[in-house]
């Protein structure tokens, strides 16, 4: 056998035979049962880490678990929270809403107060000028009255003067009234003088106009067409509508004309034959005219045209 290992086998000195094999076998079943405590050395040791290991697993997993239960009551937390943020920003929209309506409310109301302030502003100013041009009255106010006063003065000193010559009037007057009677009785006579004189000239004035009217028809003319342009005017009313011919001199038929278109034409007529112009009027026994609407037609063309009536 080689020297480098220890013999272990009892009776190693002793010869070789059957009685060694024993010996080796105990050695090589200890080396096994070395081995096999030696691995189950390592498989417990391994064992443990993973039993450690499987701990720590269930450990990390219950960890995971409180996490996740706290995560999820801290979810639903966090929803309530959410919702409630939720609910209060709509109030705070709504509120902010009412604030930017109160405020568009305030700010009218301050443009309306702005305004009354001018107003206001301008009132005081217009008071404050009125209450100038007050003061500036009351002085001039003041002066005049003082002026009145010295004018109140001196018509004071005039009146007694006047009431002095007014007593020496009225002496004088009372000596004037008592002539005076005499004098209306006088002139009473004379005005009843005059109104009979009056009387008798307002007679013979009468009689003079008549005397005048006769002179003038017995020594004036009668109304001729001889050398004269005459012309023809037929007048009537029918159904309610007045009716008019007009008939020139050179003319053998009537043409009807309006009451305008007549009195034009004759006064053309007028101007062509100053002093010459015959107008004959001719209104028919039924023309359904009264006497005023006859007569009135009548003298007013004669008047107007007919060379008999002019003056």
């Amino acid at each position: 056998m080689d020297e480098s290992f220890i013999d272990l086998r009892r009776g190693a000195d002793a010869g070789t035979g059957a009685d060694t094999f024993w010996p080796s076998f105990t050695d090589i079943m200890m080396v096994i049962v070395m081995i096999f405590m030696m691995a189950s050395t390592v498989l417990v040791l391994r064992n443990w880490d993973l039993v450690q290991e499987l701990r720590a697993t269930i450990l990390a997993e219950h960890e995971a678990e409180e996490l996740a239960r706290s995560m999820t009551e801290t979810s639903a937390t966090l929803e309530e929270q959410l919702a409630q943020a939720q609910h209060v920003n709509s109030e705070l929209r709504v509120e902010l809403l009412r604030a930017a309506e109160n405020r568009q409310s305030l700010k009218q109301r301050l443009a309306a107060r702005d305004q009354q302030v001018l107003s206001l502003t301008q009132q005081q100013q217009q008071r404050a000028d009125s209450l100038q041009a007050l003061r500036q009255s009351e002085q001039q106010t003041a002066g005049q009255l003082s002026r009145l006063r010295v004018a109140h003065e001196q018509l004071a000193a005039a009146d007694n003067e006047r009431q002095q010559r007014l007593q020496q009037a009225l002496a004088e007057l009372a000596a004037s009234e008592q002539a005076g009677r005499e004098q209306a009785v006088e002139l009473a006579e004379l005005r009843q003088g005059y109104t009979s004189s009056s009387l008798q000239m307002d007679l013979l004035q009468g009689e003079y106009d008549d005397l005048k009217v006769k002179y003038d028809r017995l020594t004036r003319p009668a109304r001729s067409a001889r050398g004269k342009y005459v012309v023809t005017v037929r007048y009537w009313r029918e159904d309610g509508k007045e009716q008019l011919r007009f008939r020139d001199a050179d003319e053998d038929e009537y043409s009807t004309v309006s009451r305008k278109e007549l009195h034009r034409r004759l006064s053309k007529l007028k101007e062509d034959h100053a002093g010459k112009l015959y107008v004959k009027l001719i209104i028919p026994d039924d023309s359904g005219l009264s006497y005023n609407e006859a007569w009135g037609f009548t003298l007013d063309i004669l008047d107007k045209y007919d060379y008999y009536h002019q003056k």
